[in-house]
């Protein structure tokens, strides 16, 4: 009996542990996802000011955007140095892509 109770308790601790590991993984992943919409919106909401907006001037308008609009997302996902940066840059390029298509 007592092999059945330690047996058991390995299993329910392992798919606990499992549970944890991939409801955490969805939690950061929707995170994830909810910074880049957000990111991209404050782009393209910046560029509606004008295409020739400073870099800086954009990026501090996503990065307030990003602390009123997800500020979950970003306490979760603390993103490095230059992270933010790199997304403003890739967003706004993919913006200003889009205001050069023909239509």
């Amino acid at each position: 009996m007592t092999i059945i109770g330690l047996v058991l308790t390995f299993i329910i601790g392992r798919a606990a542990a499992a549970f944890t590991l991939a409801t955490g993984i969805r939690i950061e992943q929707a995170h994830q996802e909810s910074l880049h919409r957000a990111i991209k919106t404050a782009v393209e909401s910046a560029i509606f000011h004008g295409p020739n907006v400073a870099l800086g001037t954009l990026k501090a308008h996503v990065v307030q955007h990003l602390r009123e609009s997800v500020p979950d997302a970003l306490k979760a996902l603390t993103p490095g140095d230059g992270v933010l940066d790199r997304l403003v840059e890739r967003y706004a390029r993919e913006a200003l892509n889009k205001i050069g298509e023909p239509k």
